[in-house]
């Protein structure tokens, strides 16, 4: 079950549970895909591509007041483009992917980034 927001500031409680989820984890870096699906799409309902706009908005700004780190990855798999963002806390004093290690190195990030991109059918 979908829960809605409540109360004056929606947009900015939905900023503060992605902060505290980045914060659950700081040594491990959400996609956007990720923040999407487990903390705002159970929050508000809206169709995909809406959530993810949400999203990445949402979490952008975050990165923006210096409440979260942001890095945009881009990878090309059997010809179709797949971008993404990762976001991780500030509390993880890190400022760029690599820093997390192998598993967020070029190209491995690529590869796992390639592997994730959601299929809508044929």
């Amino acid at each position: 079950m979908r829960m809605a927001l409540s109360g004056e500031r929606p947009m900015e409680d939905l900023m503060d549970r992605i902060e505290e989820a980045l914060n659950e984890e700081p040594y491990r870096p959400w996609c956007l895909h990720r923040l999407c699906e487990e903390v705002v799409a159970t929050r508000i309902p809206r169709d995909r591509d809406g959530l993810l706009r949400l999203t990445e908005q949402l979490a952008d700004q975050l990165a923006a007041e210096g409440r979260a780190q942001r890095e945009p990855v881009s990878a090309l798999s059997i010809g179709v483009h797949c971008q993404d963002s990762l976001y991780w806390s500030v509390k993880a004093n890190q400022h760029h992917l690599e820093e997390f290690g192998p598993e967020y190195e070029v190209p491995t990030i690529l590869h796992r980034l390639a592997s994730h991109m959601y299929c809508h059918g044929l």
